[in-house]
Order: structure tokens, then sequence, then C-alpha cells
């Protein structure tokens, strides 16, 4: 799929990109960058921009003077962050634990992205949400479940990586969690119970969310007041069987 940057919001604009699966499978990846009311710029995750995307960024941000920081939600979504900084070498980088492990040569922020600490930084214009009850970075790698979902209320737009899928197909198509949820809830007594209570506040978390960003596959379109979080409590309602077989196994 060709990048482009799609005006999301009242000042947000999501960048859809492109990741390939075996160089073959072009599932797509994101940034979303946020104008604050100061004026200045925040993105969520990283890209390596290029061509006509890169233009419209830099024309925003005053080839990026005004890029004030950037926040990278999913532990796992590494590819592109020391190109991104490096083009963009004043914006202050927040990541998570891993990303810092997996990039020291760049000049990180004290704060991680999956912690209280940074979201107060940010809770005049963000908030965020991190999944409980399942591992955050899981030993076995290829498990891409959790992230920090960020939204930002004043338009309404929720981001997103794996965590929440979308799709356009027939039949399966719409939201639903990372296929991989079964295999990064926690083995042990009191997990199911925690990420259940998670679920239920995400669907409260949703409640004025009008548009969301999914990293890969399909962007959805705008939704009415309401519509996003009916979906994730349909999504959370399919995976109750799952949650409630993982508490009988383990408490």
């Amino acid at each position: 799929m060709s990048d482009r940057i799609v005006s999301v919001g009242e000042g947000v604009w999501n960048v859809r990109g492109s990741f390939r699966i075996a160089k073959v499978l072009d599932i797509g990846t994101q940034c979303t960058l946020i104008r604050r009311p100061s004026g200045g710029f925040l993105m969520l995750d990283a890209y390596t921009l290029t061509g006509e995307v890169l233009d419209q960024v830099v024309a925003l941000t005053e080839d990026g003077k005004l890029l004030e920081a950037v926040l990278h939600t999913h532990p796992f979504h590494t590819i592109h962050v020391k190109r991104f900084a490096e083009r963009f070498p004043q914006a202050k980088q927040y990541g998570t634990r891993r990303h810092v492990a997996k990039a020291p040569e760049v000049r990180w922020e004290a704060e991680h992205t999956e912690d209280e600490a940074l979201h107060a930084l940010f809770a005049d214009e963000l908030r965020f949400s991190v999944p409980r009850g399942v591992d955050f970075v899981p030993e076995n790698e290829k498990l891409h479940f959790a992230s920090v979902l960020v939204k930002h209320p004043a338009s309404g737009v929720l981001h997103v990586d794996d965590t929440i899928m979308y799709n356009q197909l027939p039949v399966v198509g719409g939201y639903s969690f990372h296929p991989t949820l079964k295999q990064v809830l926690q083995p042990r007594a009191g997990a199911a119970a925690e990420f259940r209570a998670w679920c239920e506040e995400l669907v409260a978390f949703c409640a004025d969310v009008t548009q969301v960003c999914p990293a890969h596959i399909h962007l959805p379109s705008k939704a009415e007041p309401g519509a996003v979080a009916d979906e994730i409590r349909k999504v959370v309602a399919k995976a109750e069987s799952l949650i409630a077989a993982h508490e009988k196994r383990f408490g």
C-alpha cells in the first residue's frame, strides 16, 4: 500500500505506512501527528516518512521545529525509531522500556510510555490505557497483543497498535482483539479478573471516541458518538469465554 496522510480529527493526522510480512504481505503500519493547543506537535509512534507524506509533515511542523515529542506506544514496534529520531532530532523521545533497551543510542527521556509518570506529563491533552493481566513484553517476541492505547479527547481519536485491530473483510471484518490474547494472559490467579476489569474500563474509555486509528490493515471511518464503545463492548463479549476458561484454570 502506498503511504498517505489522513486528517482524522481537528488537528490530528494519521499516517498510513507500509509494513510487509516476509517481504510480501503488506499489512501496513502507522503514526499519528497531533497539534497541541500551544501550536506545537506530538507524534504517536514513528515511521520513516518519505515523499509527499514527509513534505506535509515538514510543512505542518516547520521542518520539525514544532515537533516537541514522540511517544512510542508498542514495545515491539521498533523498526523506524532510530531513523525517525535522526530525522527529527529536536523532538523528545519517550519509549517503553523495550524501546530504550533496543535503541540505546537514541536520547531517551526518563519516563516510559507504559508508566503513570509519562501519562501525567501529557494529562492535559491525552488519556492512556494499558492492558492489565497480560504480559506487556512477553518472552515470545511474536506475541504483540499489549500496547499503550492513547486517546486524544479533543478530537475523539484513539490511537492503538495491535491490541485492537480492524479490517474491512467480508464476514470476518470489524473490530477484534489481537489474536495472541490467549497466549499473553498471565498464568496466575487473578490475571483473568484483572484483564476483565481492564476490558470494562476500556469500553468506558472509548465512550467519547469517534475515530480509531489501528496500526494494521484498514483505517475505519469516523463513527457516531457511542458507536465505537458499542463495537468494543462486542469485542469484549467475544473474548469472555477465553477469559473465563483462563480464570477456571488459574483462578
